[in-house]
């Protein structure tokens, strides 16, 4: 049984009774599934050791970006949710994911949560030590075991394959087949969201390599691939919807293969297209992996930007890439010198023999920022192109288990021109290959796009050593605007404020500093010191959108801090009466209306994707259908009953300046919790919160 006492200070009942009716500054707009992209999903075949009624309860809808906006400013116009089909407002679709459970590694991460060259988050007992150096609280066990066994495992028999997802299944599949966890999806409020498939759903999207897989797994109720959408938008060349997909598994008779652990596809007009990696070997091209992530109209064709493979990482490194064997836990077991000899059964005995080894699937690759060029004919799979030249080793000279790795998250065009962020690997004081944040742009006088014809630029003043000791661990650019502003993360390598901080930062990429701005106290009392943040998009107002701790309590040695999404008004925001330049907020608090039996109270947003240039902006939040018990940032859903509280997308749209918005910001409680059992009201707000520290756009 369930003890709770709550009570609100004397302030946070006069602040909650005084908020107004028209108080909010943001409307939210939940964006359900269609019916019958929920009737399809919820029907879908999945594992049998879990409790299948439990699936329509755990199917989450996750935002990942808004659709860009023609002109629209809901600050000035009042722009409605979507539900008028003549309305402006339909155009800003929703696009993201639906999930049954746990992840495992991050369907968007390049290597595992972006940590280092070595790629060897890959078991239990490695997402744990992964946790516990670079997160640090008590709990890192559980949350390596919810990643690995996947969503409401059996504490008591990790063996019994309860969970929903984790990273146990895909090693698995081998012999146990692959059931989707994650599906694409996007869709308008009137419409739905709707499933969106991919050429990794059909068998001719695999070309040559058919024959050596054998039969794709496919059917009306069984899908094997997890797919994710990182942006859409409309083109000269046609509407475009890009992302990443697994590969679908395919059948002998005797065993589960798959072609590619994840690569990039764009649906352009009514063609499918896959994103194959760059480079010459035969193996890297075939097994190696892709990902999207964002694109432009450059020169009347689709200019893509992402990463791919282009080399091998090594084989060799078997302690880092092959995954520790738990017999005792019924865990897939791998044979080291198997795997050490899967480029040689590739060469010498070829594709059936490759896709034929268990080990093989665990193949790791060097990868690089890349593009690719697509028109309204583009068809089939397309190469990648390297943006820049790499000058360094594939492998670490002084640590071949390191490998070159690099991405593009996000490309805009300035004053014309393509201009590409995210990271790279730099050999740092030719001792180690570490990541950090770059750009890449063309030459002032470039009229087109060409392999390795963009030059590539780190942003300084992200030093990852002071005096000799390590101080960051990498740094990435995560967004950038047409106004040449980029933003990014910097993780600290030790504790600050008992915490290893993600310290968020603007760097102005026009005037080209000796260093980027940090989001700190000196701006907001919100970017307290120790603050972990993610800037995942910024609009042409210089508006960034996130998520960001919302309390400070000790995370080293202690717990998962809560996060919530914020929003930074770093420029002047044209129209608004209530968001001024400087500003910066919990996006709680400004969809906050004061009525605790309004829609408002259904929501706790807490992860801000993505922002347009009308102020529309993506995100997922809590749900709690019935409403919070009051309006308290993190008050109870209805009396912390577990199963009430699920995850949902949202698009939160600016009321209109006539409408008299103004910020009241949410009451703090003041509570005395006892419980036994756990309720997602306050343990997953915590827990669940964390997983925010996936890498996002």
């Amino acid at each position: 049984m369930q003890h709770k006492t709550l009570k609100l200070s004397a302030l946070a009942v006069l602040i909650a009774g005084a908020t107004g009716a028209n108080a909010a500054v943001y409307r939210v707009v939940e964006i359900e599934a269609s019916t019958d992209t929920q009737i399809a999903i919820d029907k879908r075949d999945y594992y049998n050791e879990v409790d299948l009624s439990e699936l329509s309860r755990r199917l989450a809808f996750y935002g990942q970006g808004i659709a860009a906006s023609s002109g629209q400013n809901c600050f000035v116009d009042a722009c409605d949710d979507g539900e008028d089909v003549n309305d402006p407002a339909t155009d800003f679709s929703v696009f993201g994911e639906s999930r049954f459970g746990a992840d495992g590694i991050n369907y968007r991460d390049e290597v595992p949560f972006i940590l280092d060259n070595l790629q060897r988050i890959n078991d239990e007992d490695n997402l744990y030590r992964y946790c516990d150096s670079n997160l640090g609280p008590n709990t890192c066990r559980e949350w390596a075991r919810t990643q690995y066994y996947g969503n409401g495992y059996n504490t008591n028999d990790v063996g019994d394959r309860s969970g929903f997802g984790g990273l146990v299944r895909e090693q698995e599949a081998w012999s146990k087949n692959f059931f989707s966890n994650a599906t694409a999806i996007s869709g308008f409020r009137e419409s739905g969201l709707n499933e969106i498939t991919t050429f990794a759903d059909s068998e001719s999207g695999y070309e040559d390599v058919v024959s050596a897989l054998g039969s794709i797994v496919d059917s009306s109720n069984h899908k094997t691939t997890n797919s994710v959408i990182n942006a859409q938008g409309t083109s000269a060349v046609g509407d475009y919807v890009l992302g990443i997909s697994s590969g679908a598994y395919f059948d002998d008779g005797q065993r589960y293969a798959r072609q590619f652990n994840k690569r990039g596809f764009v649906n352009l007009g009514d063609n499918k297209v896959g994103l194959a990696p760059a480079g010459s070997d035969s193996l890297t091209t075939t097994a190696g992996q892709s990902l999207a992530w964002d694109a432009v109209e450059y020169n009347n064709q689709l200019l893509v930007v992402g990463s791919a493979s282009y080399d091998r990482s090594s084989f060799n490194d078997t302690d880092n890439k092959v995954p520790d064997n738990y017999g005792d836990r019924g865990d897939p077991t791998f044979n080291e010198g198997t795997y050490r000899d899967c480029p040689k059964t590739f060469e010498e005995k070829g594709l059936e023999s490759f896709y034929a080894t268990k080990e093989c699937q665990l193949s790791v690759f060097a990868n690089d920022g890349v593009f690719w060029t697509l028109d309204g004919s583009t068809s089939g799979n397309v190469e990648a192109q390297l943006l820049a030249k790499n000058d360094l080793a594939t492998l670490d000279p002084d640590e071949n288990d390191r490998s070159f790795q690099a991405g593009a998250r996000a490309v805009e065009l300035v004053n014309g021109q393509p201009v590409v962020v995210g990271f790279t690997t730099d050999r740092y004081d030719n001792d180690y290959y570490a990541m950090r944040a770059s750009v890449w742009e063309l030459p002032a006088d470039a009229t087109s796009a060409s392999a390795e014809s963009f030059e590539r630029t780190l942003i300084p003043g992200l030093a990852l050593e002071s005096g000799g000791d390590r101080v960051l661990t990498y740094t990435l650019a995560t967004d950038v605007n047409a106004n040449n502003k980029v933003i990014g993360v910097a993780k600290n390598f030790r504790a600050d404020n008992r915490s290893y901080v993600e310290r968020m930062f603007v760097y102005d990429n026009a005037a080209k500093p000796d260093a980027p701005t940090f989001l700190n106290a000196s701006i907001s009392p919100i970017f307290f010191d120790g603050a972990n943040g993610y800037p995942a998009a910024i609009n042409n107002s210089n508006q960034i959108v996130g998520r960001l701790d919302s309390e400070s309590v000790n995370q080293v040695d202690g717990r998962f801090r809560r996060q919530r999404a914020f929003t930074y008004a770093m420029g002047e925001i044209e129209g608004s009466a209530a968001l001024k330049r400087g500003d910066a907020y919990f996006l709680d608090d400004l969809v906050n209306d004061g009525n605790t039996n309004g829609n408002a109270n259904k929501y706790r947003i807490f992860e801000a994707t993505g922002i347009n240039d009308a102020g529309v902006i993506s995100a997922t939040a809590y749900k709690c259908e019935g409403g919070y018990d009051d309006l308290t940032t993190d008050s109870f859903c209805q009396g912390g009953e577990p199963g009430v509280e699920r995850i949902v997308a949202v698009k939160l749209i600016p009321i209109a300046a006539s409408d008299e918005p103004s910020v009241v910001e949410r009451p703090e409680s003041e509570a005395s919790v006892e419980r036994s059992g756990a309720s997602l009201g306050m343990l997953a707000m915590a827990f669940l919160g964390f997983l925010g520290f996936r890498r996002r756009k």
